[in-house]
């Protein structure tokens, strides 16, 4: 990526009134030049000739290096050939200095990544960092950042300046990614002219820093504020992100000026760099809620993209290809969306556009001759180095002035429908009370004929209250009378205990009578149980455990039939005989959901219409599911029920039960007990005593339940081998 050029290009620009013309730049362009201070010149005989390697003879003024190549110190390896630096090398510079500047003290001033002597006429005059050849790891990287230097040129007029320069680590830093160039530049000026340009630059680009800094800093926390309060408008929740990511930019940046540390720069300028990676997709996702009001699916395929991105850079693989391309088409959706939205004339469309357009366009231009290697000379002195720097800044503010033009607009609109819904409610206020005296003046005519008709409806009210409680004495009654007809049908729960010893039934009616009913009994030497939940519950549910009794008693007591898939084949039959289901045109839908299971020896067989067998042996539940059809109802085709066939260990224990227990609501948050938490019950108590089951069991629904109501019939029946 190219974001270094921008930078640079961004802060001669900024202190381009202060600069000076009054030094002497030494470029690649190979041939005879000339630079003047004042009136005295210095003239190259030969621009910058390069050696690669490292031979200390090449500091002497005496050296020929004629057969050296013209490169330029600042090592560009976009457009060197491969293999022209690795580690270290030497550059040499012939110069004839003008008499009038002999002896006397001049300022050179060096930037630079890696390290380097500099040689005048053979002496060393300074060394920037450590160069250590023989051990690499050694090697001590410093940059002075253009910090003035003393040099004085002595007796002849021809002097030779050589600067040897390594930098250990250049080609792994830039394969990955952290630098396009190493190498140096190099200019002299005069002492009092390099002091004051390093002091207006130093504390001009300091001060504008901190004021980007704080600047975007303070609007991300503004606009995030605007969020926390209102929540629906989420353009200032990314807007924030965005400032807060750019500012945080600008602090990196601020940060990299002041250490002299090249790997420290590097580091700091690589993770500033993959900021990137989050203000632009926010800024995006800001134009989308604006303009979309919700951010489509493309916008997360950009998320993606940036991601990637913002790993490849964590991992040092950052693909160059890929960073622009991937910024190009962010030019472009910007560009489309703000240009859609002007076509479409939506609120507001111009106003972010201008901030934005002019933004993005601008460095676009700047992108665009960075990734085609074309240099911008944006450093001009004076003037138009002033002109250039108010052009940035207007440009880089732009976008938050737009912003903050586009939320003050938006505010003064929605201040101005506040003033004119709040004339309106004054007049509908205003209204409201006439209407109310006349109602008032109306009423006060109409009390005596109102007390009249409250009497007489208060006296009908009271006769209606007199005969709807008759009637509901009489269906209580009637429910009640029908409960115990109910309990007398249903085989007393003692009588379980007569044929299992260790058993229970806790059955819980939601209403008076229960749609839910047990059945056992004796017969033939086998233990016969069955637990069934009727359709409904109630007085509807209550009819039908009647109906299913009764048809138990016939199949099992009359006829004889023990086998479980066979009772409930026999079973199926007749509720859809006695409720007429097998009339075309009949609309009973009722049923039941049941279990059944036979004991005789150690031998049990089960079959179930919708209702499972537990057996817990041990601390193992084991489930024996039914088949997943119901007993009765419209049927489509014959319905067969599957016959399990287990043996049962001493100590094993049984649950059948209806879906009422783990379907009640309850808890802190309201929701059904579940299936899940049932089995997780009945295995917590398989050391109790089945009274102490039962009494858990019945308890624990309750403090479920607290003060909810109770949702359907509930019953379990336990048993202990």
């Amino acid at each position: 990526m190219k974001k270094a050029l921008l930078l640079f290009l961004f802060l001669f620009s900024l202190v381009g009134f202060a600069q000076t013309d009054n030094y002497f730049h030494f470029d690649s362009l190979p041939g005879q030049q000339e630079y003047t201070v004042n009136e005295p010149s210095i003239q190259v005989l030969t621009n910058w000739k390069y050696h690669k390697g490292d031979d200390m003879r090449w500091a002497d003024s005496a050296f020929d290096d004629s057969s050296w190549n013209f490169v330029a110190p600042n090592l560009n390896f976009d457009s060197l050939a491969p293999g022209t630096f690795e580690t270290i090398g030497w550059f040499r510079l012939h110069l004839i200095v003008d008499t009038t500047l002999l002896n006397k003290t001049l300022a050179f001033l060096i930037t630079q990544s890696g390290a380097s002597e500099v040689y005048l006429d053979g002496k060393l005059i300074h060394s920037f960092g450590k160069i250590d050849q023989k051990n690499l790891a050694n090697e001590e990287g410093y940059d002075p950042q253009e910090v003035p230097m003393p040099i004085r040129f002595e007796k002849s007029r021809i002097h030779v300046i050589a600067i040897r320069y390594a930098y250990a680590t250049a080609v792994d830093d830039y394969k990955k990614n952290l630098v396009d160039a190493v190498g140096f530049d190099f200019k002299f000026a005069e002492m009092r002219d390099a002091i004051v340009y390093k002091f207006l630059t130093s504390n001009t680009i300091t001060a504008i820093f901190i004021f980007y800094f704080t600047f975007f800093i303070a609007l991300s926390f503004l606009h995030f504020a605007f969020f926390i309060f209102y929540r629906e408008n989420k353009s200032n929740l990314y807007y924030s992100i965005f400032a807060g990511a750019f500012g945080t930019f600008f602090l990196s940046i601020l940060i990299a000026r002041h250490f002299m540390i090249p790997e420290f720069v590097r580091s700091v300028n690589h993770y500033a760099s993959m900021l990137s990676d989050f203000y632009i997709p926010s800024l995006i996702a800001m134009l989308y809620s604006i303009f979309y009001k919700k951010l489509p699916k493309i916008f997360w395929i950009w998320v993606v993209l940036f991601a990637i991105d913002f790993i490849m850079n964590i991992l040092y693989k950052e693909s160059k290809i890929f960073g622009i391309l991937l910024y190009s088409i962010f030019i472009i959706e910007s560009l489309r969306i703000i240009i859609a939205a002007i076509y479409k004339k939506l609120e507001g469309a111009w106003i972010l556009g201008s901030g934005i357009i002019t933004t993005i366009g601008f460095f676009a231009v700047f992108f665009v001759l960075a990734t085609l290697g074309i240099k911008s000379h944006f450093n001009t002195a004076g003037w138009g180095g002033f002109f250039l720097g108010i052009l940035v800044i207007y440009v880089t503010l732009s976008i938050p002035l737009s912003m903050t033009i586009y939320l003050a607009r938006d505010f003064a609109k929605t201040s101005k429908n506040l003033s004119k819904k709040l004339i309106e409610v004054e007049e509908l206020s205003a209204k409201s009370l006439e209407q109310e005296k006349e109602k008032q003046k109306i009423l006060e005519t109409q009390n005596e004929v109102l007390e009249v008709q409250v009497k007489e409806r208060t006296s009908e009210i009271e006769e209606q209250k007199k005969l709807i409680e008759e009637k509901n004495k009489d269906i209580t009654d009637s429910i009640n009378y029908a409960k115990r007809i109910q309990e007398a049908i249903l085989p007393e729960q003692s009588s379980l205990t007569n044929i299992f010893t260790n058993s229970f039934v806790l059955f819980k009616p939601k209403d008076i009578v229960s749609g839910d009913f047990y059945w056992f009994t004796e017969h033939k030497d086998k233990k016969i149980v069955v637990a069934a939940d009727c359709t409904g519950h109630g007085v509807p549910g209550a009819l039908m455990s009647m109906i299913g009794c009764n048809i138990l008693n016939k199949i099992i007591l009359d006829e004889g039939v023990t086998q479980p898939d066979l009772i409930l084949d026999r079973l199926n039959e007749e509720v859809r005989t006695a409720l007429k289901q097998r009339e075309n045109a009949s609309e009973t839908r009722d049923g039941m959901d049941i279990a059944i299971i036979t004991i005789s020896g150690s031998e049990l067989q089960f079959a179930g219409a919708q209702r499972p067998l537990y057996i817990i042996t041990g601390n193992e539940l084991k489930e024996i599911k039914a088949n997943k059809f119901s007993i009765g109802g419209i049927q489509e085709e014959k319905r067969t029920f599957t016959n399990h066939i287990l043996t049962l260990q001493k100590n094993d224990s049984l649950y059948l039960s209806s879906d009422g227990y783990a379907d009640q609501f309850g808890g802190e948050s309201g929701k059904k007990l579940m299936t899940k938490n049932f089995k997780e019950l009945l295995l917590k108590i398989q050391n109790d005593s089945m009274k102490a089951q039962k009494q858990f069991l019945g308890d624990s629904i309750e403090n479920w339940r607290g003060s909810r109501e109770q949702v359907d019939d509930i019953l379990v029946i336990g048993i202990k081998i």
